[in-house]
């Protein structure tokens, strides 16, 4: 992987993870900042399944 790819790569999860957190206030008062984490990691699981399927 190059180093601009993980800079934008790191830059997405952030976005994510700031939408996550914006969006979904209730989830985050009662589960925390891991809300965010596990939104990013749903997010990329998603993306993995689908460009293994074709």
């Amino acid at each position: 992987m190059n180093i601009i790819g993980g800079i934008q790569a790191f830059a997405a999860g952030a976005i994510l993870t700031m939408l996550a957190s914006t969006m979904m206030p209730e989830a985050f008062e009662e589960g925390g900042a891991v809300v965010g984490f596990i939104t990013t990691v749903g997010f990329l699981l998603s993306f993995v399944l689908s460009k293994l399927q074709g």
